[in-house]
């Protein structure tokens, strides 16, 4: 194995981290989402991000069973947090989308995000925050190559 800057590494993985904890706890404040799992809450996030979600890729995007979808997509309609409707064009098939309300409060949480965001853009020259942007698309690139080869 190449040996690899380990206080990047550190950086990287702890930037991961806090950035988990932090959503899960904006989600959970004040029992907003009446104390839902890491779990759930990525549920929200792959419906609220992937237009035309549908149970399947859900399954297929965790590699879990599509019964076990099935029960966890039931309990976020069941919350209210996930709207469930037929496709326009094949009534067999189930699309899921978030509520507004669950649209509305990641808006609130992307806050802190739009702070940092700012401060990077004051900090930095356009040069750097295209390097930067460049290292977070090598990242991302590395995570959906790694959810593949499994």
């Amino acid at each position: 194995m190449e040996l690899i800057n380990l206080k990047l590494f550190q950086e990287i993985d702890s930037f991961y981290y806090k950035l988990a904890l932090k959503n899960l706890r904006a989600m959970n404040k004040d029992n907003l989402y009446k104390n839902l799992s890491y779990n759930s809450l990525l549920y929200l996030e792959i419906i609220l991000y992937n237009k035309n979600c549908t149970p399947s890729f859900l399954a297929d995007t965790l590699h879990v069973a599509r019964s076990a979808v099935t029960v966890k997509v039931n309990e976020l309609v069941a919350k209210g947090l996930v709207i469930k409707s037929n496709s326009p064009t094949d009534k067999r098939v189930i699309h899921l989308r978030v509520s507004p309300e669950v649209i509305d409060d990641y808006k609130e949480i992307d806050k802190t995000l739009i702070k940092a965001t700012r401060e990077i853009e004051r900090n930095f020259s356009d040069s750097e925050v295209e390097l930067f942007i460049q290292f977070l698309q090598i990242i991302s690139k590395h995570y959906r190559v790694a959810e593949h080869e499994k």
